[in-house]
């Protein structure tokens, strides 16, 4: 699943989220995921950073799992 059809299907499901790059912090984990909400009126929050976007989506899903969001492939 690309990041597009990511943040898509968590629309879908009720959950806030943002994919950012900060080139301010110098090549040091410069990609950030962040979710929160969720059904439900959820209320928590999941953060994950990383060297890459690849590397922080894999974080992301791991985490949102924990949440019981287990997104499709």
């Amino acid at each position: 699943m690309d990041v597009i059809a990511m943040l898509g299907w968590l629309l879908e499901h009720d959950v806030n989220a943002l994919l950012r790059v900060d080139a301010e912090r110098e090549g040091v984990r410069p990609w950030t995921f962040h979710a929160s909400g969720g059904p439900q009126g959820g209320r928590w929050a999941v953060r994950a950073d990383a060297h890459s976007a690849e590397e922080c989506l894999q974080r992301a899903r791991k985490a949102l799992r924990t949440h019981g969001l287990d997104l499709p492939e």
